[in-house]
Formats: C-alpha cells, structure tokens, sequence
C-alpha cells in the first residue's frame, strides 16, 4: 500500500498539502494579491477564437495530399535516426 507521505519522483504529497494550504490562507488573506485567476473573460475569448477558425483548413489539407504521394517523404535520414532510436532504447519489460 502507498502510504499518502510517500516522496514519488520527488514529489511528496505530504508537502503539497501543506504548501497548498499555505496557498490558500495566504489568498484568503489578500484577496488583491496578484496571482493566477480563472476568468471566464479568457475562457469566452478562447470559445470565439474557437469558433472563428474554420473546421477544415484547405492550405493544410493540400500540404498533406502534397506530402502523401511525395516518394521522399518523410527523408531517409529522418526514418534512420527514429530507427536508430528505437533500436537503441532500453527494454524496460526485460528488466522486470
């Protein structure tokens, strides 16, 4: 069982708790402190952002039908280095 003062990865909750009630004193005492704020001003912004872009892009889609019949997509050099890269990883299920 994972006790809840556990330190996993250097995180201990233990620690968190308090500094997260130490965070919510200190704004409950200062309601003018500057810090991070949920407004929905910014939410509403980010819904028409939203909204305002289109559904489909034709200049993105024409690149992916350009790139999807290009012989040399992806580079050679690209597909041997990920290659590479998983060749070279560790196994991690064969250190169990």
């Amino acid at each position: 069982m994972i006790q809840p003062t556990s330190n996993y990865l250097g995180f201990n909750r233990a620690d968190a708790l308090a500094n997260a009630a130490a965070k919510n004193a200190s704004a409950d005492q200062s309601p003018t402190s500057s810090g991070d704020r949920l407004s929905s001003s910014s939410s509403d912004a980010l819904k028409q952002a939203l909204n305002n872009s289109p559904e489909i892009r034709p200049d993105v889609v024409a690149r992916g039908n350009h790139l999807a019949v290009d012989l040399y997509y992806p580079p050679r050099e690209l597909i041997q280095r990920l290659a590479k890269m998983i060749t070279d990883s560790v196994d991690l299920s064969e250190k169990a």
